[in-house]
């Protein structure tokens, strides 16, 4: 039977909020808000932790939704190992809990474990079906053990800021007399602007 609760809050406010955050209701997303709610429960939410995430996808949206922890202020780092796991610790002795999909377990939801294995494809499997087998299943397709973090705790602090001598952008000081778009290392390349474009910042200029 779903929950009614999750996270400290009602189910279909979390969906809701999924749903707007992400664009729609991702089961990863919903997944790991099963993930976030136990690995906080075992910590103690009073706790000031912070998190590792061990996958690049939907599963650092739960931990940003569900929790204080996000990129922006440093408190969640995320490995790019593409496991769907997940520790929150105590930022000051380092202690915590590892949350994780145990997949012997998933095999049981056949939905569930087909869709993460990625064995149907996705017009074969509707979301609705994978859904039902996540709020059943809950805690239930988790692992969960007691930690000690011995790397990555680190947080990474905003070093020195200089101005670019030839952009005059702000940029960190670490990457050289240059920044890197300057170097010629940037990820762009400036295309002419179409004349509406033109006009429009004639306009508002």
């Amino acid at each position: 039977m779903p929950p009614e609760m999750l996270c400290g809050r009602a189910l279909a406010t979390c969906l809701d909020e999924i749903e707007k955050f992400h664009g729609f209701i991702a089961p990863g997303i919903v997944l790991g808000g099963f993930m976030v709610d136990w690995a906080r429960e075992l910590i103690d939410e009073k706790v000031e932790a912070d998190a590792i995430v061990e996958t690049q996808h939907c599963l650092p949206d739960a931990v940003q939704l569900f929790s204080p922890c996000t990129v922006g202020n440093g408190w969640m780092k995320i490995l790019d190992w593409d496991k769907f796991a997940l520790s929150f610790y105590d930022r000051k002795n380092l202690t915590g809990y590892r949350v994780w999909l145990d997949l012997h377990k998933a095999r049981s939801f056949p939905n569930l474990y087909d869709w993460y294995m990625r064995l149907v494809p996705k017009k074969s499997l509707p979301i609705a079906n994978i859904l039902d087998d996540i709020l059943t299943a809950q805690r239930s397709v988790l692992c969960s053990c007691a930690i000690t973090i011995t790397r990555f705790y680190e947080r990474q602090k905003k070093g020195e800021i200089r101005v670019c001598p030839s952009c005059s952008e702000a940029y960190a000081a670490s990457q050289g007399t240059l920044c890197f778009d300057c170097q010629g290392k940037g990820y762009f390349h400036e295309t002419p602007e179409q004349p509406d474009c033109q006009l429009f910042h004639a306009v508002v200029g």
